[in-house]
């Protein structure tokens, strides 16, 4: 089990108010202990039926039905990401359990996908009710004013960060005992740990796949690996292979580090013997290209139902920031020499013929 302290996810929801359809998600990851952003991601949402959009006038802060409708991106479009900094984690919001969690739940819903699970939920609403009395209401703007942390504007990556000077004023004031106790209660289970090569035991590994008794059992081992600044040898190659729902098949291929090829060299060994022990003598196909000058690998981008990988660009300030999934930007951020870090999971296959393993990205973050 992880044994690192679970993560915080801020994260603020505009929506129309007669009708309560999402028009902008943002949210961001935070350290526990320095309760310091490190990732972030926001997206306008445009909702399924534009009724929804009721009798919506342009806000003072910006957001219109113009600018939302020409955005072109539907709460099913950014899911996975929402689903992917959602789950597992601390959430923090100002109203939300009684009005973010709900709404965030029902979105799911609709589109018929499981909602994100939080590990805990903190509202610091509640935790405003100790200024009761001094203040008019325990809305975040009258809030922020008196304790002197800035303007709200309402917009859903503003208020976030509003929302997190909210929290830190709370942790270190009068919150700090119960919030190290929650962080040292919670289990981290909830989001998978990807680690690097060189902390995978090869024994272990080894002892696992001879004592499988069926194929089942080694796919359901996916080994999540982490890696830093991995150099892109080719980008996004031009479109030749569809899946059966029409999206296209996407990958690029990236040097392989030393301590990787290692590893992924005794996984092939590995799972080459499983399969011929099951009956399965399809030409097994190393994952690790050596047909050039150097090893290479090939990431496949995942843009399904069930997974998308998550895009994300690193600024010069260190911050993340998560990137809505359009596969037909992808070239132009994907190209030779461009460095990146990547987590990825191990996939097998056995099709038409040929065998082996394939490395699915689950999120890559491209450097500056």
């Amino acid at each position: 089990m992880d044994s690192s302290p679970p993560e915080v996810v801020i994260f603020d929801l505009e929506t129309i108010i007669e009708t309560e359809a999402i028009i902008e998600f943002g949210a961001i990851i935070v350290c526990p202990q320095t309760l310091v952003e490190k990732e972030y991601f926001s997206s306008l949402v445009r909702p399924r039926h534009d009724e929804e959009f009721g009798e919506f006038e342009e806000r003072s802060n910006g957001l219109n039905i113009d600018e939302i409708v020409s955005s072109n991106i539907y709460f099913s479009d950014i899911a996975h990401t929402v689903y992917d900094m959602l789950d597992g984690r601390i959430w923090v919001g100002h109203y939300i359990k009684n009005f973010d969690c709900r709404i965030v739940e029902d979105a799911f819903h609709e589109i018929g996908q499981p909602p994100p699970e939080p590990l805990d939920v903190i509202d610091t609403w509640e935790l405003c009710e100790m200024f009761r009395g001094e203040v008019d209401n325990l809305e975040m703007a009258t809030l922020a004013e008196y304790l002197g942390l800035g303007e709200q504007i309402h917009r859903s990556l503003a208020d976030v960060r509003l929302n997190l000077r909210l929290f830190r004023r709370f942790v270190e004031l009068f919150y700090l005992t119960e919030f190290s106790s929650l962080l040292r209660a919670a289990s981290n289970a909830g989001v998978p740990r990807y680690l690097g090569p060189e902390e995978y035991s090869i024994p272990t590994l080894r002892a696992h796949y001879d004592s499988c008794d069926s194929l089942d059992q080694a796919r359901d081992v996916y080994l999540p690996i982490s890696c830093t600044s991995l150099n892109v040898r080719w980008g996004i190659l031009p479109i030749r292979f569809w899946d059966d729902n029409g999206r296209p098949k996407l990958s690029f291929v990236v040097d392989a580090p030393g301590n990787l090829t290692v590893m992924l060299d005794e996984c092939d060994r590995m799972l080459w013997r499983l399969f011929r022990r099951f009956g399965i003598n399809s030409e097994w196909r190393n994952v690790v290209d050596r047909t050039r000058n150097s090893p290479a690998l090939r990431l496949r981008i995942a843009d399904t139902a069930d997974k998308q990988t998550i895009v994300c660009k690193r600024r010069d300030s260190g911050k993340i920031k998560r990137l809505v999934f359009d596969e037909s930007k992808l070239g132009t951020l994907l190209t030779p020499s461009t460095r990146l870090d990547a987590e990825f999971f191990l996939e097998t296959y056995d099709y038409r013929g040929s065998a082996g393993i394939r490395l699915v990205a689950h999120k890559l973050i491209v450097h500056p």
